[in-house]
């Protein structure tokens, strides 16, 4: 609390409100604004918190272009796509405690749906081309011959991603994407949904189709 010194038009000592009044050894009265106490978050659920969140987010915000096609629907109007993404991995595809917290790539959805996935998927480097294979279900599933596929070789040590979106359609069985940039060790990870051929945001949930290293 402040003390006046001289009645209400003179100095005051003390602290009144956000500032400070101090009555220096010259006699002179002086007025400082009171700092304003740093507020941390450093408790070690926040900083867990903090790890798991940058996680993800840095992993999905290369993989937005196509999450928005591919989480669009089940996002509805409650989040966006991209949200809608990172919600479902911070919820599923974390292991470890901190500060040892992982993604298991396996479990990130690039797209969530009803429509019917392929079967028999794969994907292999060769090279600088990434082959994709699939059996073609849509006599047996609810997908139809000219549903859309969505590739994805996803670059996990410098966040570059390359995909194709609409260019191959489930009839055909496969189809080959380049590598985005590239360094000799890095790792890349591969994803396949399909497209309904008539309204691309109804999709196939998004299946993982394993890693592999740049060699040359």
């Amino acid at each position: 609390m402040g003390k006046l010194n001289m009645g209400i038009l003179g100095g005051f000592s003390g602290t009144v409100g956000t500032v400070i009044g101090i009555c220096k050894k010259n006699g002179d009265d002086i007025i400082i604004a009171k700092s304003k106490k740093k507020r941390t978050s450093n408790t070690e659920g926040q900083v867990n918190q903090r790890t798991k969140f940058g996680l993800v987010t840095g992993f999905m915000q290369p993989l937005n272009p196509v999450v928005k096609y591919g989480c669009r629907m089940v996002a509805g109007n409650t989040m966006t796509p991209y949200n809608y993404a990172c919600k479902n991995a911070l919820d599923k595809a974390l292991t470890g405690v901190a500060p040892d917290i992982e993604l298991d790539y396996s479990k990130v959805l690039i797209s969530d749906g009803q429509l019917s996935q392929p079967t028999g998927a794969t994907a292999q480097l060769v090279e600088d081309v990434v082959n994709f294979k699939w059996n073609d279900n849509s006599d047996s599933s609810s997908g139809i011959a000219t549903d859309k596929a969505v590739m994805v070789v996803y670059n996990v040590d410098n966040y570059e991603v390359s995909y194709s979106i609409g260019k191959v359609t489930r009839d055909s069985g496969s189809g080959s994407l380049p590598i985005p940039n590239s360094a000799v060790g890095d790792y890349l990870l591969f994803y396949i949904f399909f497209q309904s051929a008539n309204d691309q945001f109804h999709v196939s949930t998004s299946q993982y189709l394993g890693t592999a290293a740049v060699t040359a």
